[in-house]
């Protein structure tokens, strides 16, 4: 017990660090739900109302992969500098002017622009920033397992908010389901408020799985400056393994109904392809959750890498419809070895006071280079791009050999 600092557990026996998972979990839901999964759903009827093509409104998701990436470098130092509850109060305030300017718009350069810029910005402070760098705050041992249930916020936004906006264009428009998601963030505000804290030194406690200076002195801070950041080389290859790997993984997640619909199926039949994927991704999370920990960082992320991996081949090899149900299955059960890793190697090798700082300036590696794996399978005509992918994995899992090791003092 260090300077007055209690036990880990919360009178009544429930770690108070449980309760910052669940706010991470509506952080992760409430972003990915609105920004990148429920995107799909606006495409055909803004294309509608603008007389344009389906491809150039994609555009604007394009625009927001590249905005998050690029703002990811001030969000970090927002959180850092502002404290995690202020900077995603912020976040998610932005993110509802965003969806409220959305539902007024008059011509599609403004949907670029509201996009691009005012979602982004927004979004990456929320999560997976924010999120990623409150639950790291709360655990030392178990930080696997909190990062992953957290993450599974975002299977929960998948299967929920894309309905709720489909539901509403079919009553009402597309204008009034933007301004749903306004409400919905605004509405969210005060529920994650109240859940957040900081630090758990904030409640007089310490990090879950030891005391706040072992918490600490599992992943010192060695990087002070952006400098000593950009110099460390565990900075590049925590950030270009993850870039290859989660490149892929959203690159299968995008193509999978696109590529269902060349054997002849229809819309409605492509589409259960990816109710397997959602399915099997919330299994794999749980999965993931209850073992990461036990197998360590390195071996979960080359799992994972294994699963995306075999699901190439197969899709490589096996071109068949029913084939695509098993690469599937893997894929999605994939996501909870992918989406927690990038906090939580960052986390061990920088230090958890780091996190926010060096994800923010690895966002651009990684976040940028995720949205073109998908346009890029289509261009090619798939099965180059499969091929492709399968190279850029192996590479992943080569680079990323020594991320479990102790980190530099």
């Amino acid at each position: 017990m260090a300077d007055g600092v209690s036990s880990a557990r919360a009178p009544g026996g429930i770690f108070y660090g449980w309760f910052v998972v669940l706010a991470a979990f509506f952080a992760f839901g409430i972003v990915f739900g609105t920004v990148t999964y429920s995107f799909t759903v606006f495409v055909n009827p803004i294309a509608t109302a603008f007389d344009t093509t389906p491809t150039k409104v994609l555009l604007a998701f394009t625009l927001t992969n590249i905005g998050t990436g690029v703002f990811g470098i001030f969000a970090g130092r927002l959180l850092t500098r502002y404290g995690i509850r202020t900077a995603v109060m912020l976040g998610l305030g932005i993110m509802a002017t965003g969806f409220f300017g959305l539902s007024m718009v008059t011509a599609l350069w403004q949907v670029y622009l509201l996009y691009g810029l005012v979602v982004a910005f927004g979004a990456i402070i929320v999560a997976p920033l924010g999120a990623s760098a409150l639950v790291t705050n709360w655990f030392s041992a178990s930080r696997g397992r909190a990062l992953t249930l957290a993450t599974l916020g975002t299977s929960f936004g998948q299967l929920v908010l894309p309905r709720v906006a489909a539901s509403v264009i079919d009553g009402y428009d597309w204008q009034t389901a933007y301004q749903v998601f306004a409400v919905a963030l605004i509405v969210a505000m005060p529920i994650i408020y109240v859940l957040v804290v900081d630090r758990p030194e904030d409640k007089g406690l310490e990090p879950y799985g030891g005391d706040a200076a072992a918490a600490e002195s599992a992943g010192p801070t060695v990087a002070v400056t952006s400098g000593e950041i950009l110099r460390n080389r565990a900075f590049w290859t925590i950030g270009v393994s993850y870039a290859l790997t989660v490149a892929v993984y959203l690159a299968l997640v995008g193509v999978m109904v696109p590529y269902a619909r060349t054997f002849g199926v229809t819309a409605l039949e492509a589409s259960s392809v990816i109710v397997c994927m959602g399915v099997f991704a919330i299994l794999g999370k749980i999965l993931f959750a209850t073992f990461t920990d036990r197998m360590g960082l390195r071996n979960t992320f080359w799992i994972a890498i294994g699963l995306n991996l075999v699901a190439c081949i197969l899709l490589v090899t096996l071109p068949q419809y029913a084939m695509l149900f098993v690469a599937a299955a893997m894929v999605g059960a994939s996501a909870g070895g992918v989406l927690p890793l990038w906090p939580g190697m960052v986390a061990h090798r920088f230090g958890r006071s780091a996190l926010p700082r060096v994800m923010g300036m690895m966002s651009p590696m990684v976040l940028i280079v995720q949205g073109f794996g998908a346009p890029l399978a289509t261009a090619l005509n798939y099965r180059p791009a499969f091929l492709l992918f399968i190279a850029m994995l192996v590479a992943s899992a080569i680079i990323s050999r020594g991320i479990d090791k102790p980190p530099a003092s």
